[in-house]
């Protein structure tokens, strides 16, 4: 008989606390491996009731205002799910004072008697940025594309390294890919292509597109062969025409060149086709003598202009290695995409990521 009223009363504890509301999170630690000091590191926790009575988010806590969080709702139904966003912000804790990995909580308190309070941890170890280095907030806030707007057989024979080959005649189809939250310079011969893909543009709503003044005539005056990149078997020589300056919306090639950028996708061909950043050019690089023929390539540098390479790989290790070599061989505004093409689309998602050529 007592042995009965002790199973009832078990039975009873149980149902108790199978009936009230019951708090399931699908993690309880985030590592997040290797981040540089001053990236945002976010991620989501999915909470969710697995009791029979409303379940009550009534505060969350955290232990550092270096950690915060997004919570779209705090009273959960039975079977009712959320997701919460969880921030930590990383700048500092590369300093010597924190001991690596460093380590963040943050507390959820709630009506679950069984658990009133759920930590989630936050764990990874934090460096410091080398010079080579930078995060995709910087790539994403200096890109620019550089657009030729001439046929084919024109571009493979001489074109400004790094630009995008797309004839006037193909650009409306291609306004669906462009940026309308980025600079687009655009050139042709002479400048008179460029001021009508201007206005083509415009009209479509992209207003941080410019001609480039007088095309590459105009950039051959003002500039020479500075960042010319010449066919195989073609000489160099002056481009021929009269330069086209137009009205309005154009910039002098000097202001172009003193802050030229040029994204190299070091990945294979195949992975390239798969997904790039946008305007980005593809240079398959994985052998030291690859690297050394390749830098050789290279437009060389004149006093008051700079040439800012983004060196740019699946997750960052062998583009930052690529960058350090660079920065020593004459180019010293070499940098890699911190954590990679991975880092970026963590950022960003598809945001500015091609397929194709």
């Amino acid at each position: 008989m007592r042995n009965a009223l002790l199973i009832a009363a078990l039975w009873g504890i149980a149902w108790v606390g199978l009936s009230g509301p019951r708090i399931q999170v699908d993690r309880e630690l985030y590592d997040f491996g290797v981040a540089m000091d001053g990236e945002v590191v976010e991620f989501f926790v999915t909470i969710t009731n697995g009791g029979t009575q409303p379940l009550e988010i009534q505060r969350v806590t955290y232990n550092c205002i270096c950690t915060g969080y997004e919570l779209p709702k705090n009273r959960l139904s039975p079977g009712e799910s959320v997701r919460m966003k969880v921030i930590f912000r990383t700048r500092g804790y590369s300093d010597a004072r924190y001991t690596q990995p460093v380590s963040q909580t943050l507390t959820l308190h709630t009506n679950d008697p069984a658990r009133p309070q759920v930590t989630i941890t936050i764990r990874g170890t934090v460096r410091a940025m080398s010079a080579y280095e930078a995060p995709s907030t910087a790539l994403y806030q200096t890109l620019v594309l550089l657009l030729d707007v001439r046929e084919p057989e024109e571009f493979q024979r001489v074109h400004l390294f790094g630009a995008v080959n797309v004839p006037l005649r193909e650009l409306e189809a291609w306004a669906d890919r462009l940026p309308k939250t980025h600079v687009i310079y655009i050139y042709d011969q002479t400048g008179e292509k460029s001021a009508q893909a201007v206005t083509l543009l415009q009209r479509k709503g992209f207003m941080l597109v410019r001609a480039i003044r007088g095309g590459l005539v105009g950039w051959w005056q003002e500039l020479g062969d500075l960042f010319l990149v010449w066919g195989e078997g073609v000489s160099p020589s002056a481009p021929a025409g009269q330069p086209y300056t137009g009205t309005g919306f154009t910039v002098a090639p000097s202001q172009v060149a003193r802050g030229y950028l040029v994204v190299v996708d070091v990945r294979r061909s195949a992975e390239f086709q798969n997904g790039h950043i946008a305007g980005a050019l593809n240079a398959p690089l994985f052998t030291q003598s690859e690297l050394a023929n390749w830098s050789r390539t290279l437009p060389a540098l004149r006093p008051g202009y700079s040439l800012q390479l983004w060196i740019v790989d699946e997750d960052g290790t062998r583009a930052c290695s690529i960058a350090s070599y660079l920065r020593q061989n004459g180019y010293p505004e070499a940098k890699c995409l911190f954590g990679g093409l991975r880092a970026w689309i963590k950022q960003y998602g598809t945001e500015l990521i091609w397929s194709g050529s």
